[in-house]
């Protein structure tokens, strides 16, 4: 699946790509992580993306991938319009401590469709980009929806999307293609795919329990 396809995530059923890495010849990847989600419905990861903080708080989703958190311009638990800072291993430890900039978005808007907004279910959308630098890698969807069970997430990283953000000078196409060719690598996709699937699998054991603890909110 490519960025420009991402609508089929709408379509009822499975797609033929639900979990795994794809390359292109163009230099662009795609990353995809199914996790059953049992007991768990979406209003609960809308609550969870709103409710995470620090560090303390994000090692709860990976105990020994996720290193740092915070926050920039999120209120009152707003996360659409904020931006997640992060510093985390993709993998494991053997590899390198990534510093990311998610800079969350209204998924309508953001994929072009406002469908988005509107199933039963949740999509949450953001730009990923690097924290030490004014350049944005890839995008990414969670496209959460409710099943008798509880609910099911699909996740899609879409990397190769170099651009400049924050006002910094734009990236021109032979240049975007070059930094493309060199960081969006098989490993990256590798460790991305290993590290979507444990850290979601993480937040699928603990959430039905936090999310009631935390908000009195019982019913399913």
């Amino acid at each position: 699946m490519r960025f420009e396809n991402v609508s089929d995530l709408l379509s009822p059923g499975y797609l033929p790509f639900e979990s795994g890495t794809m390359a292109y010849p163009d230099g662009f990847r795609t990353v995809a992580a199914l996790t059953r989600m049992p007991n768990c419905r979406a209003k609960m990861l809308h609550w969870w993306f709103g409710w995470l903080g620090g560090t303390e708080q994000y090692k709860l989703w990976h105990p020994t991938d996720h290193l740092f958190s915070d926050w920039e311009g999120r209120e009152n638990g707003v996360y659409i319009g904020s931006s997640h800072l992060v510093h985390e291993y993709l993998g494991g430890a053997d590899g390198p401590v990534f510093k990311l900039k998610l800079q969350f978005q209204s998924p309508g808007a953001f994929l072009g469709n406002p469908e988005f907004d509107q199933f039963d279910g949740l999509a949450v959308s953001a730009r990923i980009g690097d924290l030490e630098s004014p350049m944005n890698l890839g995008r990414m969807v969670h496209f959460i929806r409710n099943t008798p069970w509880g609910c099911e997430m699909r996740s899609r990283f879409f990397l190769g999307f170099v651009e400049s953000r924050d006002g910094a000078p734009e990236i021109h196409a032979t240049e975007a293609e070059k930094l493309r060719r060199e960081l969006v690598t098989e490993d990256l996709a590798r460790r991305l795919h290993q590290h979507a699937t444990e850290e979601m699998g993480y937040l699928a054991d603990l959430l039905p329990v936090l999310y009631r603890q935390v908000t009195g909110d019982t019913p399913f």
